[in-house]
């Protein structure tokens, strides 16, 4: 006799919280308005503070500075997509890099802001230096964490070479993917679906120097 189990629901968002990312997402969208109506530097905390109807002081309970705020990217991957991916069959790199193509693409897809948006701050990255340090650092503190999740799938240490490295090729595949939507505006395919067609490059990559040991892939 097969017992099955009921579901179990993710828990309702609270009120706070809920109020929260509600405030967060509109001090991030404030900001990206600012920026396309005076441009970047000319917008401070004070005006997003105001415009936002919130103090500064309120507004550094949320991002640390006006480029944090223009990049409200997603974070480390939440729970259910860590554990599924930690969860994942095979620990061989091919199937690891599948799979981290799979999750980030859907987390980009689930969490990013609309494709409008997200190609006008990464255009604003590329003239202004702080706000793509801000992108990078964003990314390399999403990469340590990645390397924990890699570590558990494949039962290696944390701050081992195996899981570091696997996580800094997994966030350069997809600041290649991000890079290269942006660029060619190609918005029948969205950023989530670029990433996931860099990871698909990556492995293409990786298993023709498998097969061919010795021969680089640039003729």
């Amino acid at each position: 006799m097969t017992i099955s189990h009921p579901q179990q629901s993710a828990p309702a968002e609270g009120l706070r919280a809920r109020r929260r990312r509600e405030t967060r997402a509109e001090l991030h969208a404030t900001t990206l308005r600012l920026a396309r109506e005076h441009g970047f530097a000319r917008v401070t905390v004070e005006m997003i503070s105001k415009e936002a109807g919130v103090s500064p002081r309120t507004f550094f309970n949320y991002f640390p500075s006006k480029e944090a705020a223009l990049f409200a990217l997603p974070g480390s991957l939440p729970p259910a997509l860590a554990e599924r991916f930690a969860a994942g069959d095979g620990q061989h790199t091919d199937a690891v890099l599948r799979d981290l193509g799979d999750v980030l693409a859907d987390h980009l897809q689930e969490a990013a802001p609309g494709p409008k948006d997200l190609e006008d701050t990464l255009r604003i990255a590329e003239g202004v230096p702080s706000v793509l340090a801000t992108f990078l650092a964003q990314c390399e503190a999403v990469e340590r964490d990645l390397a924990g999740t890699i570590a558990r799938r494949t039962g290696t240490p944390a701050d081992g070479e195996e899981a570091e490295l696997l996580a800094g090729i997994a966030m350069a595949t997809v600041r290649s993917g991000l890079k290269r939507w942006s660029q060619h505006a190609d918005h029948r395919h969205g950023p989530a679906a670029c990433v996931r067609d860099s990871f698909t490059t990556l492995r293409t990559l990786l298993s023709v120097d498998a097969a061919h040991p010795g021969q680089g892939a640039v003729q």
